[in-house]
């Protein structure tokens, strides 16, 4: 059994950037994990950031090979484009490394279930990095929820927009869609039996390149879902999740880690302590590769986002609700 996270980040754009610092920041926090290299197919941006972070150029890499053949290396964080995960994963998955991989973990279902399935096989760990699953709003939103205190479920709204240069050759349903799937999926234990997704490519006028789409998804129990997803949104930086039930509407602000709680007229806000979600989803990633244990967001459960995100996107091109499963 491992007792060190021996990790290395594959990817240094902007987000393999602020990896690099949460994985330098939890070393100092504890000993059992280390960052021992960075990858990256451009040795330049690699060597900007070596310079930007006072960092050895001896830990960086152009190389994945050498990643994977390294023997004091057990885990690696793959912050890539979406086109590369499940390459990248196999690889790693072959070479019996420890595995975080960022959201869409495939751009098919079919790749996402074999990930899942030859992790598990090998015993690796296989962590999709569904942020939100550790953001603490949610955490005690789900903790009401199950409580019972609120009674039946009605529906929920999820707001994810903001106003940024749509990212090269990415629809915002794979792009941005997981996180609310996975939210819903979170809080509720269910998945979608039916999706209609609706889009446009405002700004690049193309199809398969939507920059806004609307999602409604039916669970089971006659619980809806609306989704609201935008890269062409004016206003400021939107992650808001809105639960109306039998005797209440929570409303959380998953940005701000708010929850506010609207009943028989009265408002409530309910005491949040904010955290930090990259450093709650390393340590972790870390518990779970020294104990040997599954993580909280398993591969099976980003597999199957991605199997969502595949009937949303054929529900948008058929323009028709598209039916998920049947049954109880």
């Amino acid at each position: 059994m491992d007792k060190t996270l021996n990790v290395a980040v594959i990817g240094a754009g902007y987000w393999g950037t602020k990896l690099v610092r949460e994985y330098l920041a939890a070393s100092k926090e504890r000993r059992d994990i280390v960052l021992k290299a960075i990858y990256d197919i451009d040795f330049n941006r690699l060597k900007n950031l070596a310079k930007e972070l006072s960092l050895p150029e001896s830990m960086l890499t152009t190389s994945y090979d050498d990643i994977l053949k390294r023997d004091d290396i057990n885990a690696v964080h793959i912050a890539t484009p979406n086109e590369t995960h499940y390459d990248l994963a196999m690889q790693a998955i072959n070479a019996n490394k420890h595995i975080v991989l960022e959201k869409p973990m495939a751009l098919s279902s079919r790749k996402a279930f074999r990930l899942a399935r030859e992790a598990e096989k090998r015993n690796i760990v296989l962590l999709v990095d569904h942020i939100f699953r550790f953001n603490n709003a949610l955490k005690v939103t789900k903790e009401l929820l199950e409580s019972g205190e609120f009674g039946n479920l009605y529906y929920i709204t999820l707001k994810w927009s903001a106003y940024l240069e749509p990212p090269k050759n990415r629809d915002i349903i794979f792009d941005l869609a997981p996180h609310p799937i996975d939210i819903v999926n979170y809080l509720t234990e269910e998945w979608p039996a039916k999706v209609y997704g609706s889009g446009k490519s405002y700004v690049r006028g193309k199809k398969g390149l939507e920059e806004m789409a609307f999602i409604n998804a039916e669970l089971p129990d006659d619980v809806l879902v609306n989704i609201e997803l935008s890269w062409i949104d004016h206003g400021k930086k939107t992650r808001m999740v809105n639960i109306v039930t039998e005797k209440g509407t929570l409303v959380i602000d998953a940005l701000a880690q708010t929850l506010t709680i609207y009943s028989d007229s009265q408002k409530r806000e309910i005491p949040i302590t904010p955290n930090n979600t990259i450093r709650d989803m390393i340590h972790h990633f870390a518990d779970r590769v020294i104990k040997g244990e599954p993580p909280l967001n398993s591969a099976t459960v980003g597999a199957m986002t991605v199997f969502v995100l595949e009937k949303i996107r054929e529900s948008l091109e058929k323009g028709q609700t598209v039916e998920i499963f049947r049954g109880d």
